[in-house]
């Protein structure tokens, strides 16, 4: 049976590859907002770079956690990979989210006068925040797996 002190440092790699994911998708905000500021002017080949070293980094960390979810799974802790799973489930469709917001975000700002594009941007939006608090509950329930009985 596994001790756990190591289902805990496992935990805790996947805190610290989601505080990775994290500071990507910062990195990620902060290009769009950068190349949104250029309109109508855009420079997308520099945005273009932002979005591959994000994607890259995005790849990585899924990798890691991947192989961490494996290792658990194979060591029959169902329950923690499953919570896991979710997270990484939820994470793709919030990384997609996050891709339709912004060129919902350039549309509006292209054609201010189209209500069409804001309603878009404004259900994207909210959709992201349903995902981020979806993502925040899983991981408090692997917060409360790691700190165990």
């Amino acid at each position: 049976m596994m001790a756990q002190e190591d289902l805990s440092t496992m935990l805790k790699s996947v805190f610290a590859l989601q505080e990775q994911r994290v500071a990507a998708y910062k990195k990620l905000e902060q290009g769009h907002d950068d190349y949104l500021s250029k309109s109508p002017n855009y420079d997308f080949p520099s945005y273009r770079q932002v979005v591959h070293e994000c994607t890259e980094e995005f790849s990585k960390v899924s990798d890691q956690i991947i192989a961490i979810n494996t290792k658990l799974a194979d060591l029959g802790k169902g329950e923690v990979s499953g919570h896991i799973r979710k997270l990484q489930e939820l994470e793709k469709e919030k990384l997609d989210t996050t891709a339709e917001y912004q060129l919902a975000k350039q549309k509006v700002l292209d054609e201010p006068n189209c209500t069409e594009h804001e309603e878009e941007r404004t259900q994207l939006k909210q959709r992201l925040n349903s995902l981020m608090t979806s993502i925040a509950k899983t991981l408090e329930n692997l917060k409360f797996e790691m700190d165990g009985p």
